[in-house]
């Protein structure tokens, strides 16, 4: 069970990293430093956790209304409808790619910071693990807070909590299946089989639930940044340096399952000749019955 309203710590960690440093306003927003990705690709007016919550409802949302249009036989509603899923899929990516892009500018690019050696053998402090994940507990409802099934939780415009479950991800795993099982394709194949260039044919690990993947590095995402803020406070920049690295490298993981999860829309919809989809005409729109709001 994750809080996502704890990855708004991600900017004011970053902000005063920068601040810190006492780097002008304008390199904070400067966008034409080449190919190099930096802080300023994050979205500092719009809040991170919110964000995310949003992304990923639609992007549920599409892969559902797919779902549902193929039990309807309007393969033309299910091909628009994953389509859709497919641009949605690289905005979580992008969002986390970014903030991998923010870490490693602090941490290797940008000369102005410099941080300790790190001896050999070294781990973090088991007291610092401890106090990053007490941080992270959440302060749901009883119910809420100790239910295993729940993998995001946020408060509406009311002020109630809501949530959204692993199985509701899940979502996306099973539509994978369904449609490799379509094209005479097992599961058991989906994780061995090799293309022309000796690459997986399918991204996803289907031997695993995605909701249960996302939570587990979700959640080491989260805390790695909660023991590198709390390492500040502390005066550690050894402990702060590791926790940053290991916040780029799981931001770079949930980038990587958005991506794969793009890159096997590709596949279904575009790549592969084995499946066979209608042309989407111009202007086409979902039916009204499909287009129920995301942000349910």
């Amino acid at each position: 069970m994750i809080d996502i309203r704890r990855m708004d710590v991600i900017e004011r960690i970053l902000r005063d990293l920068y601040e810190n440093r006492q780097l002008l306003k304008t390199e904070k927003s400067d966008r034409t430093d080449g190919d190099e990705r930096s802080i300023s690709s994050l979205d500092y007016d719009y809040p991170l956790g919110e964000k995310l919550k949003n992304e990923l409802m639609e992007l549920v949302f599409y892969f559902e209304t797919h779902q549902r249009a193929l039990k309807e036989n309007d393969r033309l509603a299910a091909f628009f409808a994953i389509r859709r899923a497919g641009d949605l899929a690289q905005k979580p990516a992008d969002l986390f790619g970014n903030i991998e892009g923010a870490v490693d500018k602090v941490m290797y690019r940008d000369p102005r910071f410099s941080w300790p050696s790190i001896p050999e053998g070294y781990q973090l402090p088991k007291k610092l693990l401890t106090a990053g994940a007490d941080a992270l507990k959440c302060t749901a409802g009883f119910g809420v807070a100790g239910n295993g099934d729940v993998l995001m939780l946020w408060e509406n415009a009311e002020g109630k909590i809501e949530v959204i479950k692993k199985d509701s991800v899940d979502v996306i795993r099973k539509t994978f299946i369904d449609l490799a099982v379509s094209i005479g394709v097992s599961i058991e194949d989906e994780d061995k089989i090799l293309n022309e260039n000796n690459q997986f044919e399918w991204c996803i690990n289907y031997a695993e639930s995605m909701g249960d993947q996302l939570e587990n590095d979700l959640d080491q995402f989260l805390l790695s940044f909660e023991v590198h803020r709390i390492a500040i406070q502390n005066d550690d920049p050894l402990a702060a340096y590791i926790a940053l690295m290991d916040g780029g490298t799981y931001a770079q993981r949930v980038a990587n399952l958005f991506l794969d999860i793009k890159d096997e829309i590709d596949k279904v919809t575009v790549l592969d000749k084995r499946f066979s989809w209608p042309v989407i005409p111009d202007g086409y729109q979902l039916p009204e019955h499909f287009a129920i709001n995301p942000q349910r």
